[in-house]
Parts: structure tokens; sequence; C-alpha cells
């Protein structure tokens, strides 16, 4: 008699309707080999209820309390503000759920009357070092998975350069990634308070994250002892306080964070990876890596890539087509969006959380890349405001 096997179900609850909200709840159509249920989404933004039907959620509630009480839920995916991240990813373990949590994982926003702008960025990295320490325990204690949503890392572009490296035993010399656009429309962009700093912590996060995880491949495919050795930063509001006809078509507006970013890190091995964040990049959003190696070269073009190009002599039909991310309007030349979902990495980062759930595996992007991507943020604020490299070894212990 032939067998049947079940596909396991996993049941997910969404926090959050906003623009990384979306792309879960997109990439969640595309999960294979598994069922996942989208039980509840959760949101205090207008328009949740249309957000439920569109992505096919069971139901939908403004009540997080709700999430964390219903025993089916086994998967909080937080897509919320970066201030609430921790309360939220603490309140999800201590309820038995496993976690999956955007970026930044956590960050320093300030303490009661304490502001960010009158703490010194020392301070920030030490708060943020504590912080990390005790989740981690936290964490472990609860015997439940963190997954951190770091989505370059599962991009295909970047999945095969790093095969390639690892096959060949490349050794990589320098890394530079570069990501932005003309600037956020969320409200909370614009204030440490509520993002825990500007384009870095932002944008930077994701190359910051996918050097670090590229040089760790590389070394140990070679046997070699990965680790950070210091990181130099620089870091500028070049735009973002200009009035509004200044800045013309960039939509910067910064209050207390840097809306231009440059991060060079230092591995034990003397090699580099330089790091480009801003909201100065007009035209369209760029997510590239260049990787010079010892013995060859490789360019990850995420956005945007020559997939698809186009032509539009006027924009009839397509006014609110997201033709490519950032746009002012579809009009003329595009390099058009393509499968973006799955070419930025989403889908692939949420088949492997719900996979590790499934199956009781480790995902790619866990708690040790979340803490050495945000440490090392922080510790590139720091040197920016002391003017020199900062020694990372003893924080990333």
């Amino acid at each position: 008699m032939q067998k049947f096997h079940t596909r396991p179900v996993i049941t997910v609850a969404l926090v959050g309707t906003g623009w990384a909200g979306r792309m879960h709840a997109a990439s969640y159509q595309r999960i294979c080999g598994l069922d996942c249920r989208l039980k509840t989404v959760c949101s205090l933004e207008p328009g949740t209820d249309r957000f439920a039907e569109e992505f096919h959620f069971a139901r939908w509630t403004k009540d997080f309390e709700q999430v964390l009480s219903d025993p089916e839920i086994q998967i909080v995916d937080i897509a919320a503000p970066p201030a609430v991240h921790l309360w939220m990813v603490e309140k999800a373990l201590e309820a038995g759920k496993d976690v999956i949590c955007e970026k930044p994982l956590t960050g320093y926003f300030g303490q009661g009357e304490d502001l960010p702008g009158h703490t010194s960025k020392k301070q920030m990295l030490e708060q943020v070092a504590r912080t990390l320490k005790k989740l981690e325990q936290k964490q472990k204690e609860s015997g439940k998975a963190l997954y951190y949503a770091e989505n370059w890392i599962y991009s295909p572009p970047f999945v095969r350069a790093l095969e390639l490296v690892q096959k060949k035993e490349t050794t990589l010399l320098t890394i530079c990634g570069q990501t932005g656009h003309k600037g956020s429309h969320a409200a909370h962009a614009a204030s440490w308070k509520a993002n825990g700093g500007g384009a870095l912590i932002r944008q930077g996060t994701h190359p910051v994250a996918a050097a670090l995880y590229l040089k760790r491949k590389e070394m140990e495919a070679k046997g070699e002892a990965y680790g950070v050795r210091s990181v130099l930063g620089d870091c500028a509001c070049i735009a973002g306080r200009w009035d509004p006809e200044k800045k013309r078509a960039l939509h910067t507006n910064s209050m207390d964070v840097e809306d231009w970013a440059q991060v060079v890190i230092t591995f034990t091995d003397g090699t580099k990876a330089s790091i480009l964040a801003g909201d100065l990049f007009l035209s369209q959003i760029y997510n590239r890596m260049e990787l010079f190696g010892n013995d060859a070269v490789y360019r990850i073009n995420m956005t945007p890539n020559n997939l698809l190009e186009a032509y539009f002599a006027d924009d009839k039909g397509i006014q609110k087509e997201a033709v490519m991310e950032k746009n002012d309007q579809n009009i003329g030349w595009h390099q058009v969006l393509v499968e973006e979902a799955m070419l930025r990495g989403y889908v692939g980062q949420l088949q492997d959380f719900l996979e590790c759930t499934a199956y009781g595996r480790m995902p790619k992007s866990d708690f040790r890349l979340a803490k050495e991507t945000l440490l090392l943020i922080y510790g590139a604020y720091y040197s920016a405001e002391i003017g020199q490299a900062v020694d990372l070894k003893d924080w990333l212990a």
C-alpha cells in the first residue's frame, strides 16, 4: 500500500502591516513543501481588516495579547516599528512562541526621560550589549527559536555567489555593499527615539549583516578562524534638515539621525568591507554588493537589475504600479522589479524559518548574526562620534 506523508502545518501570526509586513505577507504565499497557515494579523494601523482579506489571514486584531494567548499560533512574525521589537520578542518567547523579528533586533531608543541626542554613542553601545546579553539568556531559557529577518543572505544571487566563493576557496579582499533610496516615508525614520538611529541602522544593517555572514562563511570554508577586528564609521545629516524647496525630489526628513553613513569593517585576517547607506539616492532603490577576491569578482545586483528593462511612453494603466520602488513616475526607461520578494530574499528567509520550526533545525540567519550586526552598527556610531576606529574584539567575543 502506498504511504502518503502529511505535510507539516505551521501557524503564523504577523505583527505589523507597513512595508515590511506587506512584504512578509506576500512572501508567505510562496512557501512550498509545508502548509503555512496565516492565522492572525495584528496592527494598530487603519485598514488591517483589508490587509487580512488581501493576504488570506483568518482574522485580524489590534490586541497583541490575543496573538500571545492563542495556543494554535506557533510563530509570531514581528514587523512592527523598531522601538517595540525587544518588548514584543520577549513577550512572544515568554508565551512559548518561536519568533521572527525584522531588523534591527533592538537598539538604543532612550530610557525614561533620557534623550538619545544627549547620550554618548559609547553609552548606547554598552546598553545595547547588555540588552543583547539578557535577551540571549531569555531566548535560551525559553527553549524557543529566535529568527533574525535578514533577507539579503537569502537573495538568490547572494546565495549563488557564496557557493562559488566557498567552492573556489576564494579570499575576499574587499566587500563593497551599497543600499539606499531618496528617503523613507515612515514617520519613525526621522527620529532616533523611534528608530534607534538613521540610515545606517535602518538600511545599512542589510549589507553589514551580509558582509559579516559572507566573510564568516568564506573563512570557515578554508578552516580559518573568523573574527572582526575593528570598525570605522562616518555619519552625517546632509539634506535631512534642508527646506522642502532645496530638497526637491528627496524625502529625507531627519530630526536627530543621519541620512548618510559610511562604514569600514576590518576582519581579523586584515581584509576589509566597505558599506554605504543613505537617503540621498534618487531614481530607485539600490541594494547591491561587489566582492573582490584573489581569484574572482562578483557583482550581486538585487535592485536594480536588468532582468526586465521597459520603456513607457505614458503611464496609462500603471499609475499605481510598483514598477520600481521609489520611482517618481512610471514614464521612460525603467529596470522593472521582477519577483522582488524572491530576488531580495524575503521568500527564502521565511521558507528557512518555517522549516526550522517544522523540523527542529537551525536557521542561516540567527541570533549570532543579529547580535554581531547590531554591535557593529553601534560601534560604527561610536567611531563616528570620536573620529577613530573602534576595536570590537572584546565586544564580539
